[in-house]
């Protein structure tokens, strides 16, 4: 008879701050180039359809230039967490998010995740005791270095299947 135990995550496997900040600037540039890409991509279908799309572009961006780029950052997190597991940010330091059995969270827990970034104060919620985001909290989310995540998740399975017979 075999005992089958489940990973639960370490807490010294979740990101640093600092890894975080360096995520949340890349993240932020993606959002920027990707406003700018969606613009440009925008006024050329619009040019060559004849349509005055240029004008409504600009009113959208220039009227309400916060709430466009945070209207793409919400979609990107939301986005790119729900398929992925990680944002550009999380991809290029080697971070991603996971629940506490370290698999990727469903939809719900991503788009909460998400919804929680618009509390104000958000970004200051780390200094806590617990040194994680509300929308990690909120969410039931935490944000870890891959390459540990990996690394402790084989030690754990193969110290597990130590002495467990695999013939049949």
């Amino acid at each position: 008879m075999t005992h089958d135990i489940a990973y639960v995550l370490d807490k010294k496997l979740l990101a640093s701050d600092r890894k975080r900040f360096e995520g949340a600037i890349v993240d932020f540039i993606f959002v920027f180039i990707s406003i700018f890409v969606s613009g440009l991509i925008i006024v050329t279908i619009g040019n060559i359809s004849n349509w005055d799309i240029f004008s409504v572009w600009d009113q959208f961006i220039t009227g309400s230039t916060y709430l466009a780029f945070f209207t793409y950052l919400m979609l990107n997190y939301l986005f790119m967490e729900c398929f992925f597991g990680a944002t550009m940010g999380k991809f290029a330091t080697g971070m991603k998010v996971v629940t506490d059995n370290s698999v990727k969270p469903n939809f719900i827990r991503i788009l909460i995740r998400t919804l929680c970034r618009l509390i104000p104060f958000d970004v200051l919620s780390f200094l806590g005791k617990s040194g994680r985001f509300w929308h990690d909290s909120f969410s039931k989310t935490y944000v870890v270095d891959k390459k540990d995540l990996e690394s402790d998740m084989e030690i754990f399975y193969f110290s597990n299947s130590i002495g467990i017979n695999t013939e049949c």
